[in-house]
């Protein structure tokens, strides 16, 4: 069973709203052959043009013919495209445990989304029984893997001393890594635990600096604060913090 301590804020922020996951570059027309060969890449990469109307004409149906194919091979994307889709029933009749079952098979070929989205499963129970400990164990594993979401969350349970001791400095270090992932949301609170210094002494110029990248991408929460710190500053502090998030901004988003 779930701990008691395992709050619904963790599990709402534990991975963003998931689209269908597609990851291979354009190729020509010769990848119908190649799919039909019985390549499973290539049967993925033709669902995805089914999907998406890229030169051929769009058709859900076809599209998750070949999702089936390539994911019956072991092919992790597809694996993880239907995966969501049977937890959605998008398109698809709704199934949670195959939907799981697919995610896993996904995770298991270490890839960090679906990593992180075993994690909401056994936190929320979907498709799986609650456990904590697992719910634990794919958050960790997603966030070394590098998923932003998991990353977010991991700080989260060291910060509030959920599942694991509680750690400033490891919720940090975490809050760090999804901040430059660009996790719009890790943006914001790691802004408001340097404000707040969390046992250290506060730092306005770098909590301005994460107000602000957020807020530039259009974050409520992240202009709002954004707009109550500067006036605590000097001229001098905004300009060194402006500086900063313009360039996070110019090497990482524009």
């Amino acid at each position: 069973m779930v701990k008691k301590g395992l709050i619904a804020a963790i599990l709402l922020l534990i991975i963003p709203v998931v689209s269908l996951y597609f990851a291979f570059p354009e190729i020509n027309a010769a990848i119908k052959a190649k799919a039909e060969a019985g390549d499973a890449e290539a049967q993925y990469e033709l669902a995805r043009m089914y999907f998406e109307g890229n030169n051929v004409k769009q058709n859900t149906e076809k599209a998750i013919q070949w999702t089936k194919k390539a994911a019956k091979q072991g092919e992790r994307y597809s694996q993880f495209t239907l995966g969501i889709m049977y937890l959605s029933g998008q398109d698809i009749s709704q199934n949670a445990e195959k939907g799981a079952e697919l995610i896993r098979a996904a995770a298991e070929q270490n890839l960090p989304e679906a990593q992180g989205v075993m994690a909401m499963l056994y936190g929320k129970g979907i498709g799986v029984e609650q456990d904590a400990d697992l719910f634990l164990r794919w958050v960790q594993l997603a966030a070394q893997n590098g998923d932003p979401a998991s990353q977010f969350n991991l700080s989260l349970l060291y910060l509030m001393g959920q599942l694991l001791d509680k750690n400033a400095d490891e919720g940090k270090y975490w809050m760090t890594k999804a901040a430059n992932a660009n996790f719009l949301e890790a943006q914001v609170t790691l802004g408001e635990i340097l404000l707040n210094g969390l046992g250290r002494e506060p730092n306005l110029i770098g909590a301005c600096k994460w107000f602000a990248i957020a807020g530039a991408q259009g974050h409520p929460k992240g202009n709002a604060m954004l707009m109550q710190l500067t006036p605590q500053m000097t001229e001098k502090e905004k300009d060194i913090a402006a500086e900063q998030a313009n360039a996070w901004l110019d090497k990482n988003v524009r």
